[in-house]
């Protein structure tokens, strides 16, 4: 906030500074001269102030949070605001305030000439474009990993719009030193800045037409593709792979393939066992009413709010997807379930898209104990967002787990007849559940809308038992005023013992009665609960005892990816965008992350941008090492980050899955335009074909 504060000030001082300066050698009188040339470096002091207030911000944020969060502006912001201002405060400013002017009688020759010469006002002019850059790029068109040419660019940006202000400075020096007497009056200035403003204008007008022309052309995604980046591969620092050249590595002998490749199809598992256990899942529209009354226009799973598989660990599952009439297509991905590559679900990535009167088997054993989720992965934002999701909820073999009540809340927000309603399921108000004292009591929460979402759970002390599936171990209470923020499409499993009085869990903070909870109460049925202000937000960065796997204990990693996060203004698909970019760039121009089999792999997010990011990788879960430069206390496992504005992780696993994986930002409006990158296994080939020409669109 302080840099966007700091830019927006210097931009307005430096263009007032340089109206004033294109003013002066209009002063009538030496007294009109002096006074404007005082306004004006009172003006551009307190420019050159603030531009030091924000170097020293900068360098600030180099301290706390490192180099990766400046970098962009280092290279690319520092240079194009720092060269005009050093100039005018080395040169215009000294010579300016050098000057002797008194008296009511006109400027003498020699003053008109200095403070005429074109270097004055495009000095100021050049100051003030600067900074308006920086700010615009601070908050909309943040650079980064600039490279040359991206640096040089906004250089010829400021020279491109002071080509009109220098002719006509030049021109009106040249005037001065011939002995020619200016216009002075007010209406003949008037029109000459007019003139002058609208050739300035007509060509900012032709640079934002080439932008956009380029832009919208450059933007367009292929009609078809494999969904690899072949001319962009990031191999993470390691050795050579397949797709650079190298060969098979040494952890090849656990792959099922050493000696050659495999196709993505090829990549599902061992599902010659029969099932255990069947479902059948129909995609279609209904119409649904939620318990207020409000009706949702949805697309369904068998024509209900968020069906729920529940399986036992160990079983073989077999899920048949028909798609009834859902026009687009539709798939499964099955959120946080490491499955074989070709049971992910993400169409032209993993399988082609289920089209209306179509079906296609998923098949894979429940491996993983704990709370998943599921989702169609073909056009997710419009997808999920319409209801296209269910739970998957895998219990243990042994009933090892002596809960008395159990109640899965998926929380969702609808577009209704009467706008947005957050529910859990189709409970859009208050619930009441009653269960006695003494029970113990399971919540898993689902987060299932792009955002994060708050939950507080009041009248009882509990504990955080998973999550994202992942047991925590030990986890120790929480007082009954931590608050819980779970990112899109993450997951909680909250327990708690059923006191003799009322518990009451809802959505959203303490004062908003309009969002759903329940009440869960023993005897008597209690009146409406009223919350308390949290004290505290729950950090799973120090809860439970730390994490103990393969990457918590290495020192060096086989690959390291750098991943950095940041928003600016511009195309994608042919359309105008507020575009979120990793590492500046969005899909395809995102480099694919290519590992081998059996590779510890550590990633580093880096969040530069103005909103949160639930960084969700497929088939594999993140173990998180470090958040903000430092260890974190307890590491813990993931497979969906919520990296906030200003933060840091870094997350190591280790590749164990091959296949071709998306890994993307779970806020699906965000990957819907371009928030998307790939991990790809070295040995591993694409089965199928993404774009408008298979119809297969994931994000």
């Amino acid at each position: 906030m302080d840099s966007i504060i700091f830019t927006v000030g210097m931009t307005l001082l430096w263009g007032i500074a340089g109206i004033t300066a294109v003013g002066l050698p209009y002063c009538p009188t030496n007294r009109s001269l002096k006074a404007r040339k005082t306004f004006l470096l009172w003006t551009g002091g307190a420019a050159l102030l603030l531009s030091a207030l924000w170097y020293t911000a900068i360098v600030g944020r180099l301290v706390t949070s490192g180099w990766l969060f400046v970098e962009g502006t280092v290279k690319a912001l520092i240079p194009l605001t720092l060269l005009p201002q050093l100039y005018l405060a080395s040169t215009i400013l000294p010579k300016l305030k050098s000057l002797r002017e008194s008296g009511g009688e006109p400027p003498t020759q020699t003053a008109l000439r200095t403070v005429a010469r074109p270097s004055v006002a495009l000095s100021f002019l050049a100051a003030a474009l600067a900074s308006g850059i920086s700010a615009f790029g601070t908050v909309f068109a943040q650079p980064v990993l600039p490279g040359p040419v991206e640096i040089v660019r906004r250089f010829m940006l400021v020279a491109l719009l002071l080509i009109v202000p220098a002719i006509w400075a030049r021109r009106r020096y040249l005037r001065i030193i011939r002995g020619e007497q200016l216009q002075r009056g007010f209406a003949a200035r008037l029109l000459k800045f007019a003139f002058a403003s609208m050739l300035s204008f007509a060509v900012a007008i032709a640079i934002l037409v080439f932008n956009v022309l380029v832009g919208v052309n450059a933007s367009k995604l292929p009609e078809a593709s494999d969904m690899m980046n072949h001319d962009r591969i990031d191999e993470g620092g390691g050795t050579a792979t397949r797709m650079s050249g190298g060969s098979p590595n040494h952890h090849q002998h656990h792959s099922n393939h050493p000696a050659g490749t495999v196709e993505v199809a090829a990549l599902t598992g061992t599902i010659s066992d029969p099932a255990d256990v069947t479902f059948e899942l129909v995609a279609q529209r209904k119409k649904i009413t939620l318990a207020s009354g409000a009706v949702v226009d949805a697309w369904t799973y068998n024509g209900e709010i968020a069906p729920e598989l529940r399986v036992k660990h160990g079983d073989m599952v077999e899920v048949k997807l028909i798609n009834q009439d859902i026009d687009s297509g539709v798939t499964i991905h099955w959120h946080g379930y490491n499955v074989p590559n070709a049971m992910d679900g993400v169409p032209g990535m993993t399988q082609n898209i289920v089209k209306p009167g179509q079906s296609f088997t998923y098949k894979f054993r429940a491996d993983q104990e704990g709370t998943y989720w599921f989702h169609s992965h073909q056009q997710a934002a419009e997808q999920v967002v319409k209801g296209l999701f269910g739970a998957l909820i895998v219990e243990p073999k042994q009933d090892a787990e002596a809960f008395d009540e159990q109640f899965t809340v998926i929380n969702h927000r609808w577009t209704t007849d009467q706008g947005y309603k957050h529910a859990f399921g189709n409970q859009d108000a208050v619930q009441w559940k009653q269960v006695k004292p003494g029970q113990k009591v399971k919540l898993r929460l689902i987060n299932t809308h792009n955002l994060s979402q708050k939950y507080l759970l009041q009248g009882t002390d509990f504990r955080i038992e998973s999550i994202d599936g992942m047991r925590i171990r030990n986890p120790q209470p929480l007082s009954d005023q931590t608050a819980l923020r779970l990112g899109s499409g993450g997951r909680y499993d909250v327990t708690f013992t059923m006191p003799n009085h009322p518990v009451y869990f809802k959505l959203g903070d303490y004062n908003n009665d309009s969002n759903p909870g329940i009440v869960f109460y023993a005897d008597t049925f209690p009146e409406k609960p009223v919350f308390r202000a949290e004290s505290a937000l729950f950090d799973p960065s120090d809860y439970g005892r730390p994490v103990a796997n393969e990457v918590t204990a290495a020192k060096t990693f086989d690959r390291e990816f750098r991943l950095i996060l940041g928003n600016e203004m511009g195309f994608y698909n042919g359309k105008f965008h507020f575009l979120w970019t990793i590492n500046g760039e969005v899909y395809p121009r995102v480099p694919t992350l290519v590992v081998q089999e059996g590779d510890t792999v550590k990633t580093t997010f880096v969040n530069k941008s103005l909103a949160e990011h639930p960084m969700h990788l497929h088939g594999h879960h993140m173990t998180v090492l470090k958040k903000n430069g430092g260890k974190v206390k307890t590491p813990w496992v993931t497979d969906t980050l919520n990296v906030l504005p200003g933060e840091s992780y870094e997350v190591a696993f280790v590749a164990d899955n091959p296949g071709m994986w998306m890994d993307h930002c779970h806020n699906l409006g965000h990957a819907a335009t371009g928030m998307i990158l790939h991990l790809m296994y070295d040995n591993v080939r694409s089965s199928y074909e993404a774009g408008a020409r298979s119809g297969n669109l994931p994000d």
